[in-house]
């Protein structure tokens, strides 16, 4: 299955105050006492305001829709959004379990969306805030809370307005932020002609893949971003993965492995792993950058290309992926590759979640576990 991480305000991150008298809440902990109801209105007359400040905190999980829902059960199972990474949120530590059923020991656990608030900014900009939570077996706790579409800058207030505030708490979803992977600018694409720097291709121009050979660019999609917090590129040391230079790409883009022990755990010599499950802080690092100036690589089809020399992915353009995209980038794309935006791509290999990747390296001990180069006849 999927996996997604979502980076949420933990509860110490928000701080509520009364917007009459002053002061914390009179109930104390709001975002957790919503669990069980609107508690945001149990404070009338008085409007309230929350300053979210701090870094964002990360949680893992497996997914099968793109949907963060509310009670993600069948009966005692669980079938969606099981927690795929241990996480520890103001000083709780929450870890994974393989369990699915709900009165085992230990328990499984899975991320829920529990409920969501409209808040209002100084300027009257709407905001709609999605209570997140982490359930234990049958016990549920709120740990923090994100935000469905633009997240307000740290140390941003917003408010709770009494009478026009709406909050929801039962049956709510919300879709899950996907990162789109890149390359960082500079990584050398290999084409019929040779290898060339990702931010001189464009549509038209060919590069070369591992199963159709030379295919046709359709779209270059780039983004400047903050390379300092989650989107610091992940740098594969020359020679770590048999790559010929320094592979620098977004955290989440897949690179492309051959594993015996992958084919008889999942019946695929070939699997998909992402770039953050090989890190290994010694040759294969995550390097925060003031500025990751990140391009992507639209094909027809999902297929591998060679950056520095071995297979990584170009961009998978399914749903969530298609959804993400800004205005201006989603309107290059219609306009570039009608053909792309108007049908789902289909991975071209089985993706792993971190911890899968993770496991598999570690039962291969690096002495199996082979990338796929380049050869060039």
């Amino acid at each position: 299955m999927p996996e997604r991480t979502l980076h949420i305000f933990a509860k110490s991150a928000v701080t509520i105050t009364r917007d009459i008298g002053g002061g914390p809440p009179v109930q104390g902990d709001v975002l957790g006492n919503a669990l069980n109801g609107n508690a945001f209105s149990w404070e009338n007359p008085s409007d309230l305001s929350l300053t979210f400040s701090g870094s964002p905190t990360a949680i893992t999980f497996e997914d099968a829709d793109g949907i963060l829902s509310d009670d993600p059960f069948s009966g005692s199972t669980v079938v969606d959004q099981r927690l795929t990474e241990d996480v520890t949120i103001d000083g709780v530590t929450y870890s994974a379990s393989a369990e699915t059923v709900r009165w085992q020991n230990p328990p499984p656990v899975n991320v829920e969306n529990e409920y969501e608030v409209t808040l209002f900014d100084d300027a009257g900009t709407a905001y709609r805030m999605v209570g997140v939570s982490i359930t234990e077996g049958y016990s549920t706790s709120v740990v923090g809370v994100m935000f469905d579409g633009p997240s307000p800058p740290p140390g941003t207030t917003l408010h709770y307005i009494q009478g026009v505030s709406t909050y929801g708490g039962s049956g709510q979803s919300v879709a899950i932020p996907e990162e789109v992977v890149c390359f960082l600018a500079g990584t050398r694409i290999e084409t019929p002609d040779g290898a060339v720097a990702v931010e001189t291709l464009a549509p038209g121009h060919h590069v070369r893949t591992l199963d159709r050979g030379p295919q046709p660019v359709r779209w270059i999609g780039r983004s400047s971003v903050c390379g300092l917090g989650r989107l610091a590129p992940v740098c594969i040391s020359a020679g770590a993965l048999g790559n010929d230079r320094d592979l620098f790409l977004s955290p989440n883009h897949r690179v492309l492995v051959r594993s015996s022990t992958a084919e008889l755990w999942y019946g695929q010599p070939e699997v998909l792993v992402p770039a953050k499950a090989l890190v290994d802080g010694v040759r294969i690092r995550t390097v925060p950058i003031l500025r990751a100036d990140y391009l992507h690589i639209v094909l027809d089809d999902h297929q591998m290309v060679f950056s520095e020399g071995i297979a990584t992915e170009t961009l998978f353009t399914g749903t969530m992926t298609q959804d993400i995209l800004d205005a201006e980038a989603a309107e290059q794309l219609r306009m570039q590759a009608p053909r792309v935006r108007e049908t789902i791509q289909v991975l071209s290999r089985m993706a792993l979640t971190v911890r899968e990747a993770r496991h598999l390296l570690r039962s291969d001990a690096r002495n199996s576990l082979e990338t796929v180069h380049l050869r060039v006849a």
